[in-house]
């Protein structure tokens, strides 16, 4: 407006050409809008400065004339305004305060524990059930805070059952005196008493209407009849209460429908100084989904693109949390945000897309690295005190792609949601930058789990020809890793091998729960070193399935991923293999007709997994698919965070590694009645791994290779 303001009227508003009429009717285009506030930040302001009765103060030049001061950093907000609709697409968005909830704001403990404790969880919903909770290398206490005058137990189970648990119960009579006993639970109903007491009170008193009782037991009691080592694996924790006293030591009454319940946990998770870990100088900034309206599909990966945080220099992440919006709890699965390094495009801020839909748009190409991730069951992650994620300098990325996963069993179309990630950054930078990496399977339909199976083995290869082109040379280090499958996944295992040997376990979950997939950290970081193998082992379970399960991004499809946090950064993003289709078919006695197969569309009537979907799957077909998961060719990529292929890197293909032995169960299972096999603990386990000191390729036939291209192209983001 500079050259025609002499047209306008300044002072009379009422006036047909005074400027707000002009600006009334402006084209509020993206830009436009962020150039103005870039003036509002960076432009000249005309000050007064006036007494009560309007006169300026004496020797004081009015009106004086300033820039925003450069030393006055970003606003931080305290609370999150959640009612707001007046967020543009352009700009975080924000929901209210009612709608939204951080899945860390659990229910508060009303009463103060005994003492300090590493670990402490809401069990209930109401927050009348606090278990806190410390351990050592043998032995674990725990002190129960329960809003009740009777009883109170605790068990873990297997399953999230009664059935095959381990319980203790309780209570404090009405004279002080308390009563405890160790259980055990065959079948839904009273649970016996265990003939030896392995859960021991250390103390129990009542106060302000709460049943307080301290206990302790042994890691693993070595009583394989009656109780469930306590490994860090996934755990499932029972509970209930009663509020009527028992009048004698089996006199517990029922406790309920809703007076119990359970939940997973790993209680043996390393313990953090959080508050240590946040400095103060840290800025929040929310990435939120733009009321999204939830498709009325069982399974929608949706996508939305943002732009960097307001920053110009060099910061670090330090910590992300997810957001939850009210309502949506059980319907958001997963989150993950993306790190890219590509041009941004400023037209895709106001739209979401599905991530995996023909329609997605190029940008999605070369923005694979995700930064932060989160699934049902998580809580805030912290980063180590000496590593951050950069943001800010050059190279690091320059927007971001937040992808949720909706799960809607009921098809229900009244949904919209405005879950998101929060982050906190900070310009204290640490010693080292984080990286992370995506080991496994390679994802799709050529992965196959035949139906009725108690235990099938998929495997994915990080090649040692990939670490050594995309690690370092000094190494790096993990500290942090969340494991991934569908529901039919049972256990995971991360194996490290070096010079053909077993380095290390790096992570691991024989209970695994897809209910509960938590970033864990580790216990002491592992160095990975270039030229290093990484086997990812998946198991699961078909017995309640009468078809094949096929590999995929549904829930009820399967994956097998790791994902691995580590430092210093290098271009180490994605390791994964697929076991060859060739070797595959052959098995399944395809190979002649396979030209009769449609090989690209699922929605074909003859693509060749309908075929599959009638097999009579036959315990020697069975075995023969399995042997092919364990023999057979795998294809392996190796890849940057910008999905680019590592230069100068050959097609790989090996066969699974023959110096990699079967996994060994961690933990015997006690309860199984079929177990053939006498498991080993994890301190058996790690005394077998070997420390070291420090495939062949072939040539894939035309068939095979467009097959894994027409695989590639499909699931290529």
């Amino acid at each position: 407006m500079d050259a025609s303001l002499v047209n306008f009227d300044i002072t009379n508003s009422s006036a047909p050409n005074h400027w707000t009429k002009i600006m009334k009717n402006v084209e509020w285009t993206s830009s436009l809008t962020s150039a103005l506030q870039h003036k509002q930040l960076n432009g000249n302001h005309i000050h007064i400065c006036q007494k009560g009765d309007f006169t300026n103060y004496p020797g004081i030049p009015m009106p004086s004339i300033s820039t925003y001061p450069s030393y006055v950093g970003p606003v931080t907000e305290r609370v999150q305004d959640c009612l707001s609709n007046s967020s543009t697409p352009e700009t975080m968005s924000t929901t209210t305060a009612s709608a939204l909830e951080s899945a860390s704001q659990k229910p508060k403990p009303t009463m103060t524990p005994s003492e300090s404790y590493m670990h402490s969880a809401v069990l209930d919903e109401d927050g009348k059930y606090t278990l806190y909770w410390s351990y050592n290398e043998t032995s674990i206490v725990f002190e129960a805070h329960v809003q009740t005058t009777g009883w109170l137990g605790l068990g873990i189970s297997p399953n999230g059952g009664m059935a095959g648990a381990d319980i203790a119960i309780g209570w404090v009579g009405h004279d002080g005196q308390t009563f405890f006993k160790d259980r055990y639970a065959t079948a839904i109903g009273k649970p016996p008493i265990d003939p030896h007491q392995d859960w021991l009170l250390l103390s129990g008193k009542r106060e302000g209407g709460f049943t307080i009782l301290k206990f302790t037991r042994l890691l693993d009691t070595k009583d394989c009849e009656h109780d469930l080592p306590i490994t860090t694996d996934t755990l499932r924790i029972i509970w209930a209460y009663n509020n009527a006293m028992p009048a004698s030591e089996d006199g517990m009454d029922y406790h309920g429908p809703i007076s119990r319940g359970s939940k997973s946990i790993n209680l043996l998770e390393p313990a953090q100084n959080k508050d240590a870990l946040l400095p103060a100088s840290a800025v929040r900034y929310d990435f939120l989904n733009r009321n999204v309206s939830v498709p009325a599909e069982k399974t929608t990966y949706w996508c939305e693109i943002f732009r960097k945080p307001p920053i110009t220099t060099k910061q670090h992440l330090v910590k992300y949390a997810p957001v939850i919006q009210k309502g949506s709890k059980g319907v958001v699965h997963h989150m993950i945000l993306f790190a890219c390094y590509t041009p941004f495009d400023e037209s895709l801020l106001e739209r979401g897309y599905n991530c995996y839909d023909s329609s997605k748009p190029d940008t999605m190409i070369g923005c694979g690295n995700p930064m932060a991730l989160w699934a049902v069951g998580g809580e805030d992650f912290y980063f180590p005190p000496d590593v951050g994620f950069s943001l800010g300098a050059v190279g690091d990325p320059t927007y971001f792609i937040l992808e949720t996963r909706y799960d809607n069993p009921q098809q229900r179309t009244d949904i919209i949601d405005n879950s998101g990630i929060m982050l906190w950054y900070t310009p204290e930078i640490r010693k080292y930058d984080a990286g992370l990496a995506e080991v496994g399977t390679l994802v799709g339909d050529f992965m196959m789990i035949p139906p009725r199976q108690k235990s099938f083995q998929i495997s994915g290869i990080c090649n040692s020809n990939c670490t050594q082109a995309a690690i370092p040379p000094e190494g790096i280090k993990t500290f942090a890793y969340i494991l991934h499958t569908h529901l039919a996944g049972r256990k995971i295992h991360v194996r490290q091998y070096r010079d053909e040997q077993l380095v290390d376990v790096l992570a691991h979950d024989d209970n695994y729960d897809f209910n509960y997939q938590q970033m864990r950290w580790l216990k002491k970081e592992k160095t990975i070193m270039p030229g290093d193998s990484l086997i990812v082992d998946c198991f699961y379970s078909s017995t309640d399935r009468a078809s094949l399960t096929l590999g995929g991004i549904a829930t009820t499809e399967e994956m097998c991923v790791t994902y691995i946090y580590y430092y210093p950064r290098s271009e180490f993003s994605s390791c994964q293999s697929l076991v060859s289709p060739r070797d595959q078919f052959s098995v399944l006695g395809m190979n002649e007709s396979l030209a009769n197969f449609d090989v690209e569309s699922t929605d074909e009537p003859n693509h060749w997994t309908k075929f599959l979907q009638n097999a009579q799957w036959t315990p020697s077909l069975t075995s023969a698919l399995q042997r092919v998961q364990l023999k057979g060719e795998n294809y392996h990529i190796c890849q940057k965070g910008d999905m680019t292929e590592f230069p100068g890197l050959p097609a790989i293909i090996s066969k699974y590694p023959s110096y990699v032995g079967p996994v060994k169960d961690r933990v015997q299972d006690c309860l199984s009645s079929n177990a053939s096999t006498v498991s080993t603990t994890v301190s058996a386990l790690e005394m077998t791994t070997t420390s070291a000191d420090n495939s062949a390729n072939s040539q894939v036939k035309g068939f095979t290779v467009g097959i894994i291209v027409l695989f590639l192209i499909h699931m290529c983001m």
